[in-house]
């Protein structure tokens, strides 16, 4: 006979097991992971030269992802009529990203980078209807107004911490636009290769963009290394963030859909915007918060709009 103690604890299990079944863990440990890499790569470019920091990170991510092909046993090989799109997105897209991330963030808070990094669907919505291959919908066309609304309000009001700026803002701005033709650029060479590959030769184009006007700072921090924190950053922004967080998004987006998977894509600025003031002592002002907010609003408006007009 069931005691009512034990009834309450399988009942209590039932719930906790339940949850879970809701919950992706591979979303949700990606999304944790790129919302922390906000305040860690912060805290890093107080130390490290900022050039060196953004020729540094896809140079340890690319070594690793080509090592993971390897391991996989796939071919690295591209076949020679998809080069040109690869290194448009390459050369115009990642390494416009990575140098317009890094760039960004150390002129600007950890808040804002992530908030402001969350508003490309925005862009890439605008650059679809300007160029004509998407009819905006109103769903749609009220998203990007309140994005739009909402980045304003983040950019332009005064940071209570101190430690944003306009150039930062707009450098992040800039950033999100890369992003945009990351994802979308490449997306034929995704489906025909997988991620990681496209991955890999994205971030070997991006490198070669760095590292020539990168090398002196590069040498300056190897000789005169930053603290044990700051490498140990890098290793997280390169090897957590870049690899292990991707691996981790494209295996939760296999089982989810891309639709479903967005739910934990907005989950990222609330974890780097919280981590940001514990680690970093960042705020918030009040306005921002509600400008942070319309954003989110907008872009899932936008998003909503493109699933139900596909």
């Amino acid at each position: 006979m069931r005691t009512p103690a034990m009834i309450a604890r399988s009942a209590k299990g039932a719930r906790k097991a339940a949850l879970w079944r809701w919950v992706n863990l591979p979303a949700l440990a990606a999304v944790v992971i790129w919302g922390a890499a906000f305040p860690i790569v912060k805290y890093a470019l107080a130390e490290f030269p900022v050039l060196a920091y953004a020729a540094l990170r896809p140079v340890v991510a690319v070594a690793l992802l080509f090592g993971l092909l390897r391991l996989r046993g796939e071919s690295l090989a591209v076949e020679r009529g998809d080069w040109p799109r690869l290194l448009l997105a390459g050369y115009g897209g990642m390494a416009l990203f990575q140098l317009c991330y890094v760039l960004g963030l150390d002129n600007t808070s950890a808040s804002h980078s992530a908030l402001l990094l969350c508003a490309s669907p925005l862009l890439g919505a605008v650059i679809l209807w300007v160029a004509g291959r998407e009819r905006p919908e109103i769903r749609s066309l009220a998203g990007l107004l309140l994005g739009l609304a909402g980045v304003a309000l983040v950019v332009l009001q005064a940071d209570p911490s101190g430690s944003a700026s306009l150039m930062g803002d707009l450098l992040t701005l800039l950033a999100a636009l890369g992003w945009v033709v990351v994802t979308a650029l490449p997306r034929p060479l995704v489906v025909r290769y997988g991620p990681v590959k496209v991955t890999a030769w994205l971030l070997l184009a991006s490198t070669s963009v760095f590292l020539p006007i990168a090398w002196r700072d590069t040498l300056a921090a190897l000789r005169d290394p930053p603290s044990l924190l700051a490498w140990l950053s890098l290793i997280y922004s390169a090897v957590v963030a870049m690899v292990l967080a991707n691996v981790l998004w494209q295996r939760a987006v296999r089982a989810l859909g891309s639709t479903q998977s967005l739910v934990y894509f907005y989950l990222q600025p609330v974890i780097a915007i919280l981590l940001a003031a514990a680690m970093l002592g960042e705020r918030l002002g009040l306005l921002q918060a509600i400008g942070g907010a319309i954003t989110l609003l907008g872009v899932g408006l936008v998003q909503r709009g493109k699933t139900s007009t596909g």
